[in-house]
C-alpha cells in the first residue's frame, strides 16, 4: 500500500551540537601514515639500491659507524635481500620515516642492518631511503676477519 502524501508523520527534532568548534573533529585520530609491509619495504629497498628507482642517503651516523664496523652498502643490500626483518616500519615522527631492520650471517657473522623508507616520499615513483646504521653480532660490534 502506497503511503497517502495526506498523511504527515513527520516529527521535527530540534538538536543542538556539542562538541569542539575548532575543526579537530574532522581530523583523522591517527595522524601516523600506516607502515608498509615488510616485502614492500624489502622490495622498494632493494629497488633502491639496484639504482632501479629513487635514491638513497647515508645518515652520519652510518658513515661512521661504516668505517668503525667495517661494513658497507653491499652488506647492507646482502642483509636486506637475504635476512630476516626484526623490525618493521616503526614510525619516527621527527624524521617523517619507518625504520627497518634486516639480520642475516654474511661469512659466519650475524648482521643487522638498519634503514628508513621516506613516509614523505612515493614508495612506488620516487622513494627515498635512508642508511642509518650496520652492526655485527659480535661482542665489539666490528666485522672480525673473514677468512
Amino acid at each position: 500500500m502506497a503511503p497517502n502524501p495526506k498523511d504527515n508523520n513527520e516529527v521535527n527534532h530540534e538538536c543542538t551540537y556539542v562538541g569542539e568548534h575548532d575543526g579537530t573533529g574532522l581530523q583523522p585520530a591517527d595522524k601516523r601514515p600506516a607502515p608498509p609491509s615488510v616485502e614492500l619495504a624489502r622490495t622498494v629497498a632493494l629497488g633502491v639500491l639496484n639504482g632501479e628507482r629513487g635514491c638513497y642517503r647515508s645518515s652520519d651516523h652510518f658513515a661512521l659507524r661504516m668505517t668503525k664496523r667495517n661494513f658497507d652498502v653491499f652488506d647492507i643490500e646482502y642483509a636486506v635481500r637475504n635476512g630476516n626483518c626484526v623490525e618493521g616500519g616503526e614510525y619516527n615522527d621527527s624524521y617523517k620515516n619507518h625504520k627497518y631492520v634486516f639480520r642475516c650471517d654474511i661469512d659466519g657473522v650475524g648482521f643487522e642492518a638498519v634503514l628508513a623508507l621516506s613516509a614523505e616520499h612515493d614508495l612506488i615513483k620516487s622513494p627515498l631511503m635512508v642508511l642509518i646504521t650496520g652492526i655485527w653480532k659480535t661482542q665489539s660490534g666490528e666485522r672480525r676477519e673473514r677468512y
